[in-house]
């Protein structure tokens, strides 16, 4: 599945936290990431929904069409990516 980025799912079911939300939540404009992704519960690890893209965010965020989907995903990816490159480069600088 993938994850649309809406934080419904851990603003609202998370194992750490419910019925709370999770503590570990990044708010970037409307994306929302786990700050605690590498070592995020398996209960989050396994979440899953029987569709390929997440239902719910695709309705929260009212994604219409499928070039709306795409590029929510990717934009989400990208920031993902973007981050988690800055973080080794800080990492290494220490």
């Amino acid at each position: 599945m993938y994850c649309l980025h809406c934080g419904d799912c851990c603003k609202r079911m998370s194992p750490i936290s419910a019925p709370e939300p999770c503590p570990h939540l990044i708010e970037r404009g409307t994306f929302v990431f786990c700050g605690i992704y590498d070592r995020r519960p398996e209960k989050c690890r396994k979440h899953e929904f029987p569709a390929r893209v997440c239902p719910v965010g695709s309705s929260m965020l009212d994604l219409p069409t499928t070039d709306a989907l795409h590029k929510r995903i990717d934009d989400g990816f990208e920031m993902i990516t973007n981050d988690s490159n800055h973080r080794a480069e800080e990492s290494q600088e220490r």
